[in-house]
């Protein structure tokens, strides 16, 4: 009997350390909450990655997609300004996959986006103008880690830092298609 137990639980501890590797044609699509650390103001996403090729044993990197949104006032009184940041796009993730076991997955990478802007000037009178911040492209390199606490399912913790005055921490969950 102590036998059979003793190889059920190998079996299962097995089990567990292989659960968590990416491979080439995994997907990961999850939200996000990050902090921005200009304003304070908090962070929308949706993140998606696609693990395109194989690179050996140790990693895979990935093609995907990001969706961001954030919304904060600038001196909130009678006057002030509000902005809105809608943001789209393009990441490539160099993912190391042979850490603990396959659980802890950290991440490089980089995001190609485009920023649209939003902003508004708000009196006391109730007069809004157009505070004319402008939206366009930005470059974004970023690093993290995952991980898996089942086969499906991964925290997430990235940080991110580029050419616009945005650097997040984010805190996430990532689900394994």
């Amino acid at each position: 009997m102590k036998k059979i137990i003793f190889i059920v639980a190998l079996l299962f501890g097995i089990n567990l350390s292989l659960f968590a590797q990416l491979k080439e044609g995994d997907g990961m699509l999850g939200p996000s909450l990050g902090l921005w650390t200009a304003p304070q103001s908090p962070t929308f996403g949706l993140n998606y990655e696609y693990q395109m090729a194989q690179l050996g044993d140790v990693s895979t990197i990935s093609l995907g997609g990001v969706f961001r949104y954030s919304t904060f006032r600038d001196n909130p009184t009678p006057n002030y300004y509000n902005y809105n940041y809608l943001t789209l796009g393009l990441q490539s993730n160099l993912n190391f996959n042979t850490i603990a076991n396959g659980r802890f997955v950290p991440f490089v990478g980089l995001v190609l986006g485009y920023n649209y802007v939003n902003s508004n000037y708000y009196t006391n009178d109730g007069t809004v103008y157009s505070a004319g911040y402008t939206s366009g492209l930005w470059l974004w390199g970023q690093f993290g880690m995952r991980y898996f606490f089942s086969q499906r399912v991964a925290g997430s913790l990235r940080f991110g830092a580029g050419n616009f005055n945005f650097n997040v921490l984010e805190l996430g969950i990532d689900f394994k298609l």
